[in-house]
């Protein structure tokens, strides 16, 4: 037996994929579904991949097609994806100052799509590590001191500790 409610504890993944799942685990045909929920199957394939949205009324059809009795299954699995992309996107916009980064330091990445509340410790320890004062500085202003302190409590455990040791007591914290 399928456990429904696990399913809207499941933010990250959208309620299209979540469909598409159970239409699968239920081992139904997506055309068969989509006839009994009284949509074409087309707009069925447009809710799996995202195209369109649900709406309480094509949600609540569907949940009675695949017999699930959760009222509004797929509008609230929807609305809480909603809400996680919304709180992803706003994490991103919380930047250090980029002017102040170098693309030396971060050569392999865009700086722009760093998630640099989840990477906190890569962009310090890179910085630390490949560097300058400055960027240091900004790390430690973005990030508070403390921050860097902690990661920065064992040089031994960076690649060129010696440098970073030099880069840190010249960043002055």
């Amino acid at each position: 037996m399928i456990d429904y409610d696990t399913y809207t504890k499941i933010p990250s993944v959208p309620a299209g994929a979540i469909l598409d799942r159970i239409i699968r685990q239920q081992k139904k045909k997506k055309v068969d579904v989509a006839t009994s929920a009284h949509l074409i199957p087309q707009r069925l394939n447009d809710l799996i991949s995202g195209a369109r949205r649900f709406t309480p009324k094509n949600s609540m059809d569907l949940e009675q097609s695949l017999n699930i009795d959760i009222a509004g299954f797929f509008y609230i699995i929807q609305a809480k994806h909603d809400i996680y992309e919304e709180q992803k996107a706003k994490n991103l916009v919380i930047t250090p100052d980029m002017s102040k980064l170098t693309k030396t330091t971060f050569w392999d990445v865009d700086l722009n799509k760093i998630d640099w509340t989840k990477c906190a410790k890569w962009a310090i320890r890179r910085v630390l590590e490949y560097g300058s004062a400055d960027e240091i500085k900004e790390m430690a202003q973005f990030y508070g001191i403390d921050k860097m302190k902690e990661i920065y409590s064992d040089p031994k455990n960076f690649r060129l500790y010696d440098k970073v040791q030099e880069k840190f007591r010249e960043s002055g914290l």
